[in-house]
This record gives C-alpha cells, structure tokens and sequence, in this order.
C-alpha cells in the first residue's frame, strides 16, 4: 500500500471514530442557542411582544397586541423545546428538520436586517444578550451549517432517552416555558435584563438630573419615512420609535442609567418629580391606545392609600401634552401627571399599565396594574400593601427551574434504570 493510500483512509477512520463526538457537539451547539433564545425571550415576553410590534410597524402591517403576544409566546415555546430535545438526542430526525426549517426561514431575515438595517438589533437573545445584526447574521451562518450536519448524520448517534420517555421531556419543557411566559406576561419579568433593576436608585446626581439637563432628539419612522422630533413634539401612536439622539447635556449620564420626564411644557422636570425621599409610586403608561377604563378605580384607589401612608403617586406617559389632558379628564386624576419617551417607559417596567414602588428613589418592587389583587384595597388599614406586592422573580425563577430540571432528572434515572432492566434481562436470556 502507498502513502497516498493511506492518507485518506486514515482521515476517514478519524472522522469515523470522531463522528459522534463531532454530533453531540453540533446537538449542544445547535440546541444550546436555541435553548437561550427561547428562554430569554420567554422570561421577558413583553421585551418580545415589543421587538415584533416593532418590526411589524417599520414593515407598515401593525397588528393586535393579542396576536403579537400569541406569535411572541408560540415561537419562544418552539426554541425552547427545540433545543431541549435537540440537547438531548430526542427525537433526532423530527427536532433537526423543525430547526432547521426555522433557520431556513429566519437566516434570510438576518440577512435582510444586517443589510438594511430596520432596526438596532433583531432581538434574538431579547436584552439578555444584544448582538449587532451583522454578528446575528454570522451566528445564524453557523448555526445553520451546524443542523446541515446533522440533517445527515444525527441518527448515527444514539441519544440520552429511548423513545419511550423523551416525549415526557417534550412536555415538560413546554409546560415549564408556559409558566415563565404568563409571570413574565401578568406581573413582570422573573429576570430583569435591563438597567433599572430593583435596587437601583432613580435620583442619583449623575442618572439624568444633574447640572445640565439632558435633551434628547427622538427619530421616529413611518411608511419608510425617519422624522425626527423633540420631547414636546413626539409624534402620534401611527409613528414607530428608531432611535435617541442627545443634543445637549452629558451622555455619561444617561449611559448610567438615566430616566428622564418632562412636564406638559416638554421641560425636564425629573429632579422635581421623582422624590428622593420617602414613598413613591410610578404610575406608567407607554401607549394609550387600548386602555381600559376600567382600570382607573384601581389607580385612584392606589393613590389615595399612598397619600394616607405619606407618600404619593405619580403618573408618566408616553404621550403628548394633549394626551396628558385627554388622561386627566378622563381618569378625574388628582395626581401629577408628566410625560417621558416610550421607549424608556418600557424599559423601566414591562406591561401596558404598571406600576414601580419607590423607597428614598430607590426601586423596591415593580408590578403590572392586573396582577394587583383589588382585594386588598377593601381593607388597606389592616395590610401594608406595599409589602405583600413585592414581587421576588428571580426566587420564583430558580423555583420553577429547579422543578423542571428535577423532574427531568428523574425521567433521565427511571429510562436508565429501564434501560438497565431491559439489558440484564436480554443477557440473562442469552445465558440460558
């Protein structure tokens, strides 16, 4: 045999002794991305409910925020259950084609993003994890090829469960998302992956009240066309958000964590309106289209008992000063009312009405207007109130995911304990 004979029969039995290495890390590879998107997309669906209301509108085909929220929910569901089956060698024919479908479907949006450049980021990982759409691009590349891999070699490589228990994995992956996705959607996030964290403090000197007020000029997009306008001026709900420019002030400040409102002038009264002492709620509204009436008995009640503990409650719309008069009238509030930037509504507290529970400027709790409990303003002599709405999601987070991955530890042992069964049985009759 001559040397040249034996190069390539060497290759072939490396990647033959290799190959289910190779596959179990393009499963991981492949499934651990997928995993991440889900869940972090899930964990802050309304992060998500916002990034395709935003592509739909730059696209000029707005839809209801029911439907966003179902496409939102489903497609962060798929990714995660996707990768959990593709992780553990379930299912291999049917997770690698659905996956590689998806990729299919969303590298060609990448692309078009990458090139274009619609919006700042696609949104893949939501804030967990902010890729420049040339580097989502990439990784979707990679991704890719990965799955085309397996799409030819996942069935040489026996997976972690028989066919018999991996459905069981597929369920409980699905109902665990289910979970982290109505607590995200009916209070808040169970991990805040933005910079106003419970905790942090909304006076400090350098967050956007000090010497020098920070101005902003905000580029808004409809039908193609990008106008940009001032705080005083923000267009109607027809226009979708792009992007803020600073004009004056020190960017420093607002990079550090900066919430700025403005008063029905459009002039920055953040120092005035967030106390840096004693108690204070946040009443937000990012939009005021499709807000329930309904809701301002609660409001009002939330108000009242503030004041009677000797704090107060402030409200902070995404609107105009016209807006802030129509709100008024409309809720017969007798607390302030100013204005701020949507897109940093949302970014404070998640939900189309919430509110955010200050201490001394600090952030104690943040909630979503429906998921307060009416029944506790029957009585409020008897209940601090403020305490029984703190909301620890990220205790509630390692809860539920500690649960799902028990019961999958215990689905892994009872198929290998089967597993172990059938195989002394099959020697045992061999023996005889």
């Amino acid at each position: 045999m001559t040397e040249t004979d034996e190069k390539p029969k060497s290759a072939v039995t490396f990647l033959t002794r290799y190959r289910g290495l190779f596959i179990w890390i393009c499963r991981l590879l492949a499934g651990g991305t997928f995993i991440v998107s889900g869940l972090s997309k899930m964990i802050d669906i309304w992060g998500f409910i916002y990034k395709i209301d935003q592509y739909l509108n730059v696209w000029g085909c707005p839809q209801p925020q029911g439907l966003i929220f179902t496409m939102a929910a489903a497609l962060s569901a798929i990714e995660f259950v996707l990768g959990v089956l593709m992780a553990l060698g379930c299912y291999r024919k049917l997770s690698t084609w659905t996956m590689t479908l998806i990729m299919l479907g969303f590298t060609p949006l990448t692309a078009y993003i990458a090139i274009a450049n619609p919006v700042p980021d696609c949104g893949c990982f939501g804030d967990f994890i902010v890729l420049s759409n040339g580097a989502t691009f990439a990784k979707n590349i990679v991704i890719l090829s990965a799955l085309v891999y397996l799409l030819f070699n996942n069935n040489k490589a026996e997976g972690l469960l028989t066919r018999y228990s991996q459905w069981l994995v597929g369920w409980l992956s699905a109902f665990y998302m289910i979970a982290v996705g109505m607590i995200g959607y009916t209070i808040q996030p169970l991990i805040d992956f933005r910079q106003y964290k419970v905790g942090t403090s909304l006076t400090d000197s350098d967050s956007g009240g000090g010497d020098e007020a920070v101005t902003f000029r905000f580029i808004y997009e409809k039908e193609g066309e990008r106008r940009t306008f001032m705080a005083d001026s923000l267009p109607d709900d027809s226009w979708t958000f792009v992007d803020r420019e600073i004009v004056s002030g020190d960017l420093s400040a607002v990079e550090s964590g900066g919430f700025s409102v403005y008063d029905s002038d459009g002039d920055d009264v953040t120092a005035d309106a967030i106390a840096g002492e004693g108690e204070e709620l946040l009443l937000l509204i990012p939009d005021m289209k499709d807000i329930d009436v309904s809701t301002t008995y609660v409001i009002n009640e939330m108000a009242r008992y503030m004041a009677d503990r000797g704090g107060s409650l402030i409200g902070i719309l995404g609107t105009t000063s016209d807006g802030l008069e129509q709100w008024r009238d409309l809720s017969m509030a007798s607390y302030p009312l100013y204005t701020a930037e949507d897109t940093s509504i949302k970014e404070l507290a998640r939900g189309s009405v919430s509110f955010v529970y200050l201490r001394d400027g600090v952030i104690q709790w943040k909630r979503t207007l429906s998921s307060i409990d009416t029944d506790l303003l029957d009585d409020p002599d008897n209940v601090d109130i403020m305490e029984v709405l703190y909301f620890p999601g990220d205790k509630y987070f390692l809860m539920l995911t500690g649960l799902f991955l028990g019961l999958v530890l215990i689905v892994f042992t009872l198929d290998r304990s089967g597993r172990a069964v059938k195989l002394h049985l099959t020697r045992k009759n061999q023996k005889k």
